[in-house]
């Protein structure tokens, strides 16, 4: 069976189309996956340095631009939807997965004229704009959270199958792998994930913290994931404090540091949250607060409603505050042992092999 993937513009939908599209080619070995971006986006570099099957279409862009820009934007989504038609009539896939993303609404339209039986995942708790109009063109809805739900339109309701977010096979593998846990294990380990592209406000707190913790520094020691240009003003704010610390641009295995950490401080993007309760990790989220209709925010109280992590918002938060829950989640192992546990009552281990099922079956009724 053909599936096209379609989605893009940030990680937090790209990595979840890999985690299906690994899914899916696991169902069966002649199983094929073309996945689909826009060009410019953050997909094309991501699917080059996977070195998977994939095409660049034209898109265009909506939020926040004035009358011209959405006019040359509609001309260029239209554009798009000649490209998906073409590509789509050329790769004859039995089944498509919108991920979203703007890149995903020429594509799932394409195959809406074509007859093509379509699907979309929604990874946050607020559907962004162009799941909430290919909601109304899809056979199968799948969400990572139930309160997604709400804000789909009435038609869509019907065709809903929750999953969580899916996650890809190798972090899953990282997980049940053997492997020493910390290696220096005299010292509480603290994993920083700022996002696929680092965090600046997240930067500044940490280092506004650390003169709060330094009475702890020889107990203490951080990985910090910065994103790009913070690595040496981070090592050197730590170095200062005299606190043990790995800065690093990215973090590629990122689930041998969940393995290893003893809490994690993180945004709350959807992916975050479903990796922090599959690895059982106590954490401190810090939702972004100009993500689309403040949903991170959303998505984190999935966690902290069962008592898995605490939220703080960025506006009310400081260096102060931020170093006295580190601190007293560092000092009540209890604590933190109760966190584990809730958080590992979240995780969803199958959304991907899940979706992948699924879409096979709404295929093969083509």
């Amino acid at each position: 069976m053909k599936l096209v993937i379609t989605g893009g513009g940030t990680g937090g939908h790209i990595f979840p189309a890999l985690a299906v599209g690994e899914e899916f080619m696991n169902l069966a070995p002649e199983n094929q996956v073309l996945f689909v971006g826009g060009k410019g986006g953050m997909e094309e570099r991501i699917l080059a340095q996977e070195g998977v099957s994939y095409q660049l279409i034209r898109v265009g862009k909506f939020a926040g631009l004035g009358m011209a820009k959405k006019i040359q934007s509609l001309l260029e989504t239209s554009l798009g939807l000649v490209q998906a038609m073409v590509l789509l009539k050329r790769f004859k896939p039995q089944v498509l997965l919108g991920m979203g993303g703007y890149v995903s609404v020429p594509v799932i339209l394409a195959g809406f004229l074509l007859r093509i039986p379509r699907a979309i995942h929604e990874q946050n708790s607020y559907p962004g704009l162009a799941n909430q109009l290919l909601s109304l063109f899809s056979q199968i809805i799948f969400l990572s959270f139930e309160q997604a739900k709400n804000y789909l339109p009435k038609p869509a309701q019907k065709k809903i199958t929750i999953t969580g977010n899916p996650i890809r096979p190798n972090l899953l593998a990282q997980l049940k792998k053997n492997q020493p846990g910390n290696k220096s294990k005299d010292k509480f380990r603290i994993l920083v994930i700022g996002g696929s592209q680092g965090a600046k406000a997240l930067n500044r707190l940490i280092k506004s913290a650390l003169p709060y913790l330094e009475p702890f520094s020889s107990q203490i020691e951080f990985i910090h994931m910065s994103g790009k240009n913070y690595q040496e003003e981070l090592k050197q704010a730590y170095r200062e404090h005299n606190f043990s610390a790995q800065v690093v641009e990215f973090i590629d295995r990122i689930g041998e540091e969940l393995k290893k950490a003893d809490l994690v401080i993180s945004r709350a993007g959807a992916g975050a949250v479903f990796e922090l309760a599959l690895f059982g990790k106590p954490s401190i989220l810090i939702p972004y607060p100009y993500a689309s209709k403040n949903h991170q925010s959303a998505n984190a109280r999935y966690l902290e409603e069962e008592g898995a992590c605490w939220v703080f918002e960025e506006k009310e938060l400081d260096g102060k505050k931020l170093a006295s829950a580190i601190k007293r989640l560092f000092q009540e192992p209890e604590l933190r042992e109760k966190m584990s546990e809730q958080a590992k009552k979240l995780a969803k281990p199958e959304a991907g092999k899940i979706i992948a099922q699924k879409l096979t079956e709404l295929g093969a009724q083509k």
